[in-house]
């Protein structure tokens, strides 16, 4: 704001609010486009940022106060999504204006947390927020931020959503025995018998102790399933040693560890209501609990399912 003759003046330009609020529409109308995975084409997303930084500009012209409502800003959300994106029913319309939403605040809460780091200059016009300068560092240190969530954040939060649907019921048949566990499809699995080549399905051995040998049940519950030696000693003393391996892996909590798998009769999985039979896959067996809250009890390959 300047003086002039003692009377505040304020000088907007119109072209930076344009162009600052276009980029802003984009990327927000981007991450939307990658977290629903919609099939709508680039120019139309440029479209929809375009309408909604005219909307923008308008309000900060004398006479267009009136379009800073509430009603006028939900209308131009819903304006700008019809715009950008393709919506073949009702459920992909409120997921779209789910994500547009929740990325707006995301965005907002990330520029004016990056607007007080840098000590930028704020002032609100209209229902329009004008900044001082235009400071495109706090622009580029939000869109960093936003990029980086989307990567790291949104995998552990789309597990949280959707880990009911990544969960199978799995049946393990072993010496006409057979269980049933829940089993989580882990896409960072890539456990494989080095020797057959064989994936690996790892199941807690609480769960699948009923099915197993009394000799491999020992070895388990005396806690010596690290130790190469005894597990040698008491498989070659037992009739079922040609159907259990020694898997090497590593966690992050467990380096060069050692894993004790078997040989399944079959194994089936639960898809659409149906029992099907996986390719061949070996049981490692662990002895502690995969999941925390008890919402599975195993670990399967994507690739084993039929």
């Amino acid at each position: 704001m300047d003086l002039k003759d003692g009377v505040g003046v304020k000088y907007f330009y119109l072209d930076v609010i344009w162009l600052d609020n276009l980029l802003v529409n984009f990327i927000i109308l981007w991450v939307t486009w990658k977290l629903s995975g919609n099939a709508a084409p680039m120019w139309r997303l440029w479209c929809s940022a375009g309408i909604g930084a005219f909307y923008a500009a308008f309000l900060v012209l004398p006479g267009f106060s009136v379009l800073s409502g509430l009603l006028f800003k939900v209308l131009l959300s819903l304006v700008m999504l019809a715009l950008g994106f393709q919506i073949r029913s009702i459920k992909d319309f409120l997921k779209l204006l789910g994500y547009f939403y929740g990325i707006t605040f995301l965005l907002g809460g990330a520029a004016f947390g990056f607007y007080y780091f840098f000590d930028a200059g704020i002032e609100v016009a209209g229902g329009v927020f004008i900044i001082r300068d235009y400071p495109v560092k706090v622009l580029i240190f939000s869109v960093v931020f936003i990029i980086m969530l989307y990567r790291w954040l949104w995998p552990l939060l789309r597990f949280q959503i959707n880990r009911h649907q990544l969960v199978y019921q799995t049946e393990v048949w072993f010496d006409n025995r057979s269980m049933i566990v829940e089993a989580l499809m882990d896409t960072g699995n890539e456990l494989t018998d080095p020797i057959s080549g064989c994936p690996v399905i790892v199941v807690e051995f609480e769960l699948i102790k009923s099915i197993l040998p009394q000799e491999v049940q020992k070895i388990y519950l005396q806690g010596c399933e690290e130790h190469l030696e005894y597990i040698t000693k008491v498989m070659a003393e037992s009739t079922w040693i040609n159907r259990f391996h020694i898997v090497p892996y590593h966690t992050l909590d467990h380096s060069g560890s050692m894993l004790l798998a078997f040989r399944p009769d079959r194994v089936r999985v639960m898809l659409n209501g149906s029992w099907l039979e996986t390719r061949d896959a070996l049981i490692g067996i662990r002895n502690r609990k995969l999941s925390a809250n008890d919402e599975y009890h195993a670990l399967i390959q994507p690739h084993i399912i039929p």
